[in-house]
């Protein structure tokens, strides 16, 4: 679905980058200049593995943990292999509902929906620090006396420890029961950010102030104390899971996890 943008978007640009169609000139142009300014490797296979990590969790929420509840909040557009067709293709009839506080990126997101396959799948406005806004809207959809899979994969990482991350992720699992789990990413630290920055400030021009890059024990950190962290742990991509062997390894551009809630 290609459609023209008058002006570039965050969401559009990541789903070219992925090998979507919700997209537009303006779009692939700020992309394409993002990835010629990346400094190490490929923009586009960064973004590639990071999307094959979320479906390796999602999988793993659904496959091995049962789970049939999806609430994946700052979720960007549902499309190239996003949770829903993942959880489509491990678990059809799973509930998903994705969360964004871009209302630009919500009313297109519906339209796409709209144009697949039936699916009990729905896409709602709403922002991390008001979690009792993100559960109302969510329990038309989901059954919040089950099991849910909270997927945070690249949200918390555009909230300043002022803001306190860690109690809104807590105040989102105390109001899901017991098996519940969140899958995790999250920006790491690294020797090369400014550069990456940069190169990620020709998708959004103040990319460097919304966003927080933390080291290892940070990002574990953000993570509730009473949470079961699940084997490999908070390793960094492409190591969680992996399908294949990996290569040389390097500094983390993110940080990944599942943990479970007792």
């Amino acid at each position: 679905m290609t459609t023209q943008f008058e002006a570039p978007s965050l969401a559009r640009a990541v789903d070219y980058l992925l090998g979507g169609e919700a997209h537009g000139p303006a779009d692939r142009q700020a992309a394409d200049r993002a990835r010629a300014a990346w400094p190490a490797g490929d923009l586009r296979t960064e973004l590639a593995t990071g999307r094959a990590v979320l479906g390796r969790m999602v999988a793993h929420l659904l496959g091995e943990l049962g789970i049939r509840q999806l609430l994946d909040i700052g979720a960007g557009l549902p499309t190239a292999g996003n949770t829903h067709q993942v959880a489509a293709r491990v678990a059809p009839g799973t509930r998903v509902v994705y969360v964004d506080r871009d209302p630009e990126v919500v009313e297109y997101s519906r339209r796409l929906l709209k144009q697949q396959p039936k699916s009990p799948t729905v896409y709602v406005r709403g922002e991390l620090d008001d979690p009792d806004r993100i559960l109302r809207d969510a329990a038309a959809t989901l059954d919040l006396s089950q099991p849910i899979g909270l997927v945070l994969f690249g949200v918390l990482d555009q909230v300043h420890s002022a803001e306190d991350p860690a109690c809104m992720v807590k105040s989102l699992l105390d109001a899901v029961p017991s098996h519940s789990c969140v899958a995790f990413g999250h920006l790491a630290a690294h020797v090369r950010q400014q550069e990456m920055d940069l190169a990620y400030e020709c998708l959004l021009p103040d990319w460097r102030d919304q966003v927080v890059r933390r080291n290892r024990a940070e990002a574990a950190a953000l993570l509730d104390g009473d949470l079961e962290l699940l084997p490999p742990g908070v390793v960094g991509l492409p190591d969680w899971r992996p399908v294949a062997e990996t290569g040389p390894a390097g500094p983390p551009t993110m940080w990944c996890a599942v943990a479970r809630k007792p």
